[in-house]
Formats: structure tokens, sequence, C-alpha cells
């Protein structure tokens, strides 16, 4: 059913990963957004039957809540996508900012019982599904090829950093930033330089192109010329 994939500029196909139905990412034109790298993948995980690795009796993601449990790093444009309508209402509602020596860990906050506070507990979804963070989005508990990997860390990693940058710059701003939780902290703002998510509230501005490292693109070049 995905053969029809290849003429989008982003491609999820199935494959076998150590020996378990999983997954790989194809880009056929760098030119492609982070929507669309996210609303391939989205299809992929509703229309795949991928061997799920934390419950792999359910066969799919509904109403497993296990990766509501853990760290939720969050992008700018989630930060701007949460209900609370800014990244600085979100630092302040939804969001739990986390500073050890220079670095500055910005996730989702997590209620008493350790689940992200958009958990709904009883149903085992997310309150606010079509809000939820890229990594929501994109993670699934499947066998995936390292350079699918590779591409996920790279898109999560700038996301996260540039709101890092708008943290540094509301916190000079109002005179302190905000943090909630310190070990020895001393960050620097020369750390989080400018990306590609600069400027931009949605994932159809931010383009794979300006955000993915020469290195990872030629892993996927290569495996494409072969």
């Amino acid at each position: 059913m995905w053969g029809w994939l290849h003429l989008h500029k982003v491609e999820a196909v199935s494959v076998t990963v150590n020996g378990q139905a999983g997954y790989d990412i194809r880009v056929h034109d760098w030119e492609a957004s982070v929507q669309d790298y996210i609303d391939t993948l989205n299809r992929f995980i509703l229309d795949n039957r991928c061997y799920r690795s934390r419950r792999p009796e359910l066969g799919a993601c509904l109403g497993c809540d296990l990766c509501c449990r853990e760290r939720i790093p969050v992008t700018v444009i989630d930060a701007f996508n949460l209900p609370d309508g800014s990244p600085e209402q979100a630092i302040v509602k939804s969001l739990h900012v986390y500073v050890e020596g220079q670095v500055v860990d910005i996730t989702m906050r997590l209620d008493e019982s350790g689940g992200c506070i958009y958990l709904d507990r009883t149903k085992g979804i997310c309150k606010i599904y079509g809000q939820r963070p890229l990594v929501c989005q994109t993670f699934i508990c499947c066998p995936a090829t390292p350079k699918a990997k590779l591409l996920r860390e790279e898109i999560v990693n700038t996301g996260e950093d540039e709101l890092v940058r708008r943290w540094f710059k509301t916190g000079r701003e109002q005179g302190h930033p905000i943090i909630h939780e310190a070990l020895s902290p001393h960050p620097d703002k020369a750390d989080y330089p400018k990306t590609a998510f600069a400027g931009v509230q949605s994932y159809k501005k931010v383009i794979l192109k300006d955000i993915c490292s020469a290195g990872l693109r030629r892993k996927f070049e290569k495996e494409r010329g072969n």
C-alpha cells in the first residue's frame, strides 16, 4: 500500500531489523519539510503492523502509555503548539526546565504518578493528541534502521536547542530564567546558536536540508545510490 509514497519527498518503508518488522526512512527531496516527515511517519505507524517491543501483545500503540511516562523532550514549535499559547507560558504551565552544569533540558512536565500531565490515565491516550510534541508523533517502539534513528534525533535535538535559545532570551528580558530543577547550573548561551527553527511556529516552515548534517545526508544519498 506504500507504493505511492515514492512520489512524496519523504518515504517510510517496512524493513526487517534484527529479525523483527521495523521501518526505514528514505528522503527523496531534501526540500521536504519536517511536517512532511511527521506526516509520513504518522501514516506508517497507523497503517503498518510493526513489532511493538514494549507491548507486543497489543500490536498497536492505542491503549499503551509506557512512552508517556518517560522523558519527553520538547522543541520550540511544540511549545507554540501546546494549549498554553506560547513557549513562555508553556514553560510556566506545562514544561520542566532542568539545568545541570551547562546543559539545559526542557521536557514535558510529569504528574505525581510519573506520567505526562496531558496523559489521560483512564484511557491511556493523550488529552491533546493533535498537539502532542514531535517526539510523541514520531515515536514507535519498533525496530528502526540506524539512519532513521539519526534523522529523528537530529530533528528533535535541533528543535530542542532552539527552545533553549528562546529560554535564554526570555530569561534575559525578565531578569532571570525559569529553572525548576538544577544541579550546579552554569548554562552558556554560546552553546545554543541560532537554528533553522528560529522565528517559525510551524513544522511546515522547517526544511530538512537546513537542519540535517552533511554526514547524515551522505548516509541517505549513499544508500539511495546502491
